[in-house]
């Protein structure tokens, strides 16, 4: 299946996907871009960028060292629900950086929002988790296929 597929899909949870990658690169750039004037927001912003990337693309937990803690709290992560929680709580702390002043970092927030609202209508909605076949996962199912009918392989 197609990206174009992918997108006329309603599967929010592919949106949110999509966003929460676009979310996580605009996080380590701006965060980059602006570290000498908000320190503490910018390292935030670069934590946060690449929480979001290790989140979306489980492939950065096998390049990445990370701890058994750590990778077991990725895995919990597979919830819309924990999704939502997660990225809320990343685009409420770079929200507050706008209240130290104004920043490209809103840009970020903005995108991490967006990523939040698509997992909460997701998991409203109660929409499988898939992964878009553009990074390597199967992408929308047959809404017409039931796997309990397949033959084993």
């Amino acid at each position: 299946m197609g990206v174009v597929e992918e997108l006329k899909s309603r599967n929010f949870s592919l949106y949110g996907q999509m966003v929460a990658l676009l979310s996580g690169v605009l996080l380590i750039v701006l965060g980059g871009v602006t570290i000498f004037m908000h320190l503490i927001y910018s390292i935030l912003a670069i934590v946060f960028g690449a929480i979001c990337l290790i989140i979306e693309l489980p492939v950065f937990l096998h390049i990445c060292p990370t701890g058994p803690t750590f990778d077991k709290m990725v895995h919990a992560l597979k919830n819309h629900w924990l999704r939502f929680a997660t990225y809320l709580v990343f685009a409420i702390v770079m929200w507050s950086s706008l209240a130290h002043s104004s920043s490209v970092l809103a840009i970020g927030a903005a995108t991490t929002t967006l990523a939040a609202i698509c997992y909460f209508i997701a998991a409203v909605k109660k929409q499988a988790q898939i992964t878009s076949s553009l990074l390597g996962g199967s992408g929308v199912h047959n809404p017409g296929f039931d796997p309990r009918y397949a033959t084993q392989v």
